[in-house]
């Protein structure tokens, strides 16, 4: 114990160098909030830290890296993380960055300077990448907005030619101000329709009176009274001139009676010349006003079918609007957000700002004698413990073996453990093995053996009977074991419920082996089909040796084994108690490390 004491403080004293410490005090930046272009959305800022991930900023290797190649002090030499602190004052924003120079104060005053630039560069180039992430997906974002924008102006400039459509107030009044003078035309092109309809009316009348048949019976009656002067009724040119006028009197009746009579045959006149004129130029116009009434009502269902589909195409028209608002709106935002990400980008503030600078008096000289002091002590209380242990060791070995020298016989991990303090507990742990680790195994594909050259032939029986046991009350049916041993080596208990026993060249199929020793001539082949093998060890010295020495033979055929069975007798005393149980848990963290 005094010697490892003395190597210890020797140890001390050739290892330790001294050191000069400082501190420096870093106060949080709060993330600025004010950075924001618009009035509406929330401004980009970069993400708030906590506390644990800000301290785990001044611990970063890239500033520490960074510094240690600024300040080329030969610190190179040496790990810088084993140099360094950093820490909070508790209920407040303040940390503290301690460096312990191997060199001087002088470099610790340096270096402590140069590392806390290096930090606060580093949380900015921190805010900076997040602000440049960022920045691309909102250029992304930008883009496919501007696009959506200019294809919604394109859809509303194409609707507006198609609809004709400018403004809904502005049309709405144009068409009813149309379909008001529409109206008023209208009414004023009947009512000269209809004068014009009584006009050629009354002409026509006034012209059927004008008939040149009329003129020729009134100069035929004229010429009778003439003649009936000079001659007598009986005078041939009377006669004559009666059987004129009677032929000029049924043409007159005639033309009365037929009142679609061509009215030419009632010119010849110039009074009946000019009527007729007169009724032609009226016709003229009344035809126009015609014309101007069916043009006009055209006009007035053209405006009424307008005036109709104008509610439709105003809607459509203002949901087009509203849509191109919302993008231009979301446009508008995107575009101040990436005009905020563009300026952290360029010029983040980082998270530090330094609070209290190094001050020469502060620095901290380590002592020369506490480190090899120490060492001293813990190098006498190793000394001791050691001592203790090879004593004990010596004094209480016995052919009882742990668990870790069962692994190591094996080359395998530890897959289970077998107490062998009562038939219940046996049961109990072959039950939970079968259950967890050997069930899942045998799906029917896969093909599992068990070497159990570690076991004599009672222990054997009795795993035997128990896993059994646990397949019959887990299944309610019975499993196949092949058993690989020459004929006669080894006797199967065949009236085990839950198992059924086969021999090596019996072709029912099988997924389960079992075997103590290599096969011999043709059997060994079936170690072919054989995908992982458990080996089954009891914890005394003489399994654990036969153990060892069978491995070298049946490996020649199979792969490495795949797990540890072990069958452990209990430990008596405190001592081995203790050891087991120290034993065990390595042995599961070594296997559960080597299974992950």
């Amino acid at each position: 114990m005094l010697l490892f004491g003395v190597l210890g403080g020797l140890a001390g004293l050739a290892l330790h160098t001294p050191s000069y410490s400082i501190s420096l005090s870093l106060i949080k930046r709060p993330v600025p909030q004010t950075v924001q272009t618009s009035d509406t959305g929330e401004a980009f800022q970069p993400g708030d830290l906590n506390d644990a991930t800000l301290l785990a900023t001044l611990l970063a290797s890239e500033p520490l890296d960074r510094a240690v190649e600024r300040a080329k002090n030969g610190l190179e030499q040496f790990d810088p993380k084993t140099l360094v602190e950093a820490s909070q004052l508790e209920g407040t924003n303040i940390f503290f960055i301690t460096y312990h120079s191997p060199f001087s104060a002088k470099d610790a005053i340096s270096f402590s300077n140069i590392w806390a630039d290096e930090i606060n560069a580093y949380t900015k180039r921190f805010q900076q990448t997040e602000a440049r992430s960022v920045r691309i997906t909102l250029q992304s974002e930008v883009a496919s907005f501007e696009k959506q924008f200019a294809d919604i102006n394109r859809e509303i400039l194409e609707f507006s030619e198609k609809n004709e459509f400018l403004s809904s107030d502005s049309q709405v009044a144009a068409i009813l101000a149309q379909l008001g003078q529409i109206d008023l035309d209208l009414a004023t092109a009947r009512i000269e329709a209809k004068s014009k309809t009584e006009q050629i009316e009354k002409l026509t009348e006034q012209l059927r009176r004008q008939s040149p048949l009329e003129l020729q019976l009134k100069n035929a009656q004229e010429d009778l009274s003439n003649l009936r002067s000079t001659y007598t009724d009986s005078n041939p040119q009377v006669l004559s001139k009666l059987q004129s006028i009677a032929y000029l009197e049924e043409q007159i009746k005639d033309l009365s009676e037929k009142k679609d009579t061509d009215l030419e045959y009632y010119t010849g006149t110039p009074l009946g010349n000019q009527i007729y004129l007169d009724i032609i130029q009226l016709t003229n116009e009344k035809v126009q006003a015609l014309s101007k009434i069916d043009a006009l009502q055209k006009l007035q269902e053209q405006a009424s079918s307008r005036l109709k589909d104008l509610p439709g195409i105003i809607n459509r028209y203002q949901a087009l609007q509203k849509k191109r608002d919302n993008i231009l709106e979301g446009l508008s935002l995107l575009t101040n957000r990436l005009k905020e990400a563009e300026i952290y980008a360029s010029g983040a503030p980082g998270y530090w700002q330094v609070f209290q600078g190094p001050d020469p008096r502060l620095v901290i000289e380590n002592s020369k004698i506490k480190a090899p002091l120490l060492l001293g002590i813990v190098g006498a209380g190793l000394g001791g413990g050691l001592t203790a242990v090879i004593c004990l060791l010596l004094s209480h070995r016995s052919t009882r073996r742990s668990v870790i020298e069962c692994c190591v016989a094996t080359r395998a991990p530890l897959m289970g453990l077998i107490p062998t303090v009562s038939e219940e507990a046996e049961y109990e742990a072959v039950k939970n093995f079968w259950i967890t680790s050997l069930s899942p195994h045998l799906d029917g594909i896969s093909n599992c053996m068990f070497w159990t050259s570690g076991l004599d032939q009672a222990a054997e029986h009795r795993f035997w009977r128990h896993l059994g046991r646990a397949v019959m009350e887990d299944e309610m049916a019975p499993l196949r074991v092949r058993n690989l041993d020459p004929e006669g080596h080894w006797s199967a208990d065949q009236t085990l419920a839950g198992l059924v026993w086969l021999r090596s060249d019996d072709p029912i199929p099988c997924h389960l082996f079992r075997a103590s020793m290599v096969p011999t001539g043709k059997s060994r082949s079936t170690l072919e089909n054989v995908d992982y093998w458990i080996s089954i060890v009891a914890n005394d010295k003489e399994s654990v040796n036969h153990v060892e020495r069978s491995l070298s033979v049946i490996q020649s055929y199979l792969e490495p084994c795949d797990g540890t069975l072990a069958w452990m007798s209990p430990a008596k005393g405190m001592f081995r108690r203790l050891a087991d149980f120290a034993s065990i848990f390595l042995a599961k963290k070594i296997s559960q490390k080597s299974a992950s």
